[in-house]
């Protein structure tokens, strides 16, 4: 970093109370923690489309099931 980046980083993080390498490790986290919500947000939607792939196969099942009863039903009428 040159020396007016760093004067810059000084002077923000003496703004906010912190020292150059508490403000760094507040910023990493920061990052760190904002790049892995993506990552937990696809990890939920991924487990809900698994929950409403086989809830769809089930449904199928047993519409399949339903199907199957009526036609039985209309043929013995």
């Amino acid at each position: 970093m040159t020396p007016s980046e760093k004067s810059a980083y000084v002077e923000r993080a003496s703004s906010m109370g912190l020292s150059l390498g508490q403000f760094f490790r507040e910023a990493g986290a920061a990052y760190t923690a904002e790049r892995a919500a993506p990552d937990a947000d696809l990890e939920l939607l991924e487990a809900a489309l698994s929950e409403l792939e086989r809830s769809t196969r089930r449904t199928e099942q047993v519409l399949d099931e339903a199907l199957r009863e009526v036609r039985a039903g209309l043929q013995t009428s």
